[in-house]
């Protein structure tokens, strides 16, 4: 099921997310947008590898205000975050198989995010417990 985001739900549903996710940044007056939401739509039922979500970016300022940060040029454009950090794009219109294989490929490269999160995690609790005795 797809996730609908915005500016508030940002943090939470996306940066502090366990799961990897895959955020649609589109809006209602782009017709590859609206091609591409049923595909997306239908992806999110089948895809359990991540967390599919739409973020309207021109809802309002403050979602457009992410879009911006993200360096979100185009419309559609799907980016791919692993433990809150960016580690892909798909930029433009794409058939549901060619999508799921796109979003594969960038999880599958991506895995060593979730493996140095992991391991940054563990450095630094060796270091609190140095310091702590």
């Amino acid at each position: 099921m797809i996730k609908e985001l915005d500016a508030l739900t940002w943090d939470k549903e996306v940066v502090k997310s366990e799961k990897p996710v895959a955020v649609d940044f589109w809006h209602n007056q782009c017709p590859w947008c609206l091609k591409l939401n049923p595909i997306f739509d239908k992806l999110s039922e089948e895809y359990t590898r991540a967390t599919l979500g739409k973020l309207n970016i021109l809802a309002n300022q403050d979602n457009g205000g992410i879009a911006t940060e993200y360096g979100v040029m185009g419309t559609p454009t799907i980016l791919v975050f692993c433990e809150g950090r960016e580690i892909g794009e798909v930029v433009g219109f794409m058939e549901k198989d060619a999508l799921k294989q796109e979003l594969d490929r960038i999880l599958d490269r991506g895995n060593a995010c979730v493996q140095q999160s992991s391991v940054l995690q563990n450095i630094q609790g060796y270091f609190q417990k140095l310091r702590h005795g």
